[in-house]
């Protein structure tokens, strides 16, 4: 039996030259130096992705390094002139370019002729708290929320999204093949950003307030309150995707009400309420595996320090080196909603499936 390591490589769409391949492969040399009985061995076997080429490559550990060979070019590479607009958008027309579904198809196909299993998936690029960003694909209005089929995956689109492991896009028989590919070691990490401005901007409001200073950091009980203050500007944009926080009601309300208290109790339901509203809380909650991913409201960077053929992707909590830092996020989460950072320190937090399960059940 095989074990599997999916890598998925998205396409730097910004005109950068960064190649996701590239950091996939070095994520790849990470995890041979951490499992050292992989070495020349035949039943481990590194699968990539790569969006930008349109091929998938194989590579099995040859006893100093990974032996890469190409397994499939049957998707078409990205070509900028006819999949993006001036705007960077990747144009909503029917492409045989690589998608996220491709991925979850091949781990289907581990789990339905039983393979062997699914170590780590991982997909490194670009991302939102929607999910991860491989070309910046926009789903037509029919699959979008407001539209007439909001739980079906728009075919056409490229990028992950929350409803991905849903029943509408999984049917019982694909689910069961999907899970059968994973067993109890198996992990998922989603490497790019989850730099919402909602979630950074309120944390900030609390532990920038006069009450939360009046007490030692981590002291702090569900019944304090905090004295929040937002502009219009942020009010018009984001207070009506959580009208009960923002406006202590079901539905959204008049802004001009920008100037309130909240407690700690209502600043974590607001918190709770994002990280199950993630693609990696969604994943994590279906799938029963840890998922390791950006915290709402902070953003991910390619990493400067250390061996450079092992250097992947961190959240930044170190200014001297990135020249800005969450670390102020991260350890608001890590205090107060009591989550764990991920088991390598690079400022990913662990979605923890019986977690998550237990705040959706509220």
């Amino acid at each position: 039996m095989k074990t599997y390591i999916i890598l998925v490589a998205g396409y730097e769409y910004h005109h950068g030259r960064t190649n996701m391949a590239t950091i996939c492969k070095r994520r790849a040399n990470v995890l041979l130096d951490q499992n050292s009985s992989w070495q020349n061995n035949s039943n481990i076997k590194f699968v990539l992705f790569d969006v930008r080429f349109g091929r998938i490559d194989e590579g099995t550990p040859n006893g100093t390094g990974i032996d890469w060979e190409t397994h499939s070019e049957e998707y078409d590479a990205i070509n900028d002139s006819v999949h993006y607009s001036s705007e960077r958008h990747f144009i909503q027309q029917d492409t045989n370019v690589i998608s996220i579904a491709d991925a979850y198809d091949f781990i289907r196909n581990i789990g339905k002729n039983n393979l062997g299993h699914v170590y780590e998936f991982s997909v490194v690029g670009h991302g939102w708290r929607g999910g991860p960003v491989l070309v910046n694909s926009y789903q037509r209005e029919a699959y979008q929320h407001t539209g007439v089929t909001p739980r079906l995956r728009d075919p056409w689109d490229k990028d992950g999204r929350r409803k991905d492991t849903n029943t509408t896009n999984m049917n019982f028989t694909d689910w069961v093949d999907f899970i059968n590919a994973f067993n109890t070691d198996t992990r998922i990490w989603i490497w790019g950003c989850a730099a919402s401005r909602l979630y950074k901007k309120v944390i900030q409001e609390v532990y920038n307030s006069v009450e939360f200073s009046r007490k030692r950091y981590g002291s702090h009980i569900d019944t304090d309150s905090f004295s929040l203050t937002f502009s219009r500007a942020f009010a018009e944009e984001h207070f009506s995707y959580d009208p009960l926080f923002f406006y202590r009601s079901r539905t959204a309300g008049d802004i001009s009400n920008r100037r309130f208290t909240r407690t700690l109790r209502e600043v974590k339901d607001f918190l709770i309420r994002g990280l199950c509203h993630t693609y990696s809380g969604q994943m994590a909650y279906n799938t029963k595996t840890n998922v390791y991913a950006a915290l709402p409201g902070t953003g991910a960077d390619y990493e400067k320090t250390g061996r450079s053929n092992k250097r992947v992707m961190v959240v930044p909590t170190n200014t001297s080196v990135y020249g800005y830092s969450f670390a102020a996020i991260v350890r608001f989460y890590k205090t107060y909603l009591n989550l764990q950072e991920d088991p390598e320190r690079r400022g990913y937090a662990k979605f923890d499936p019986e977690m998550i399960k237990i705040w959706k059940g509220r």
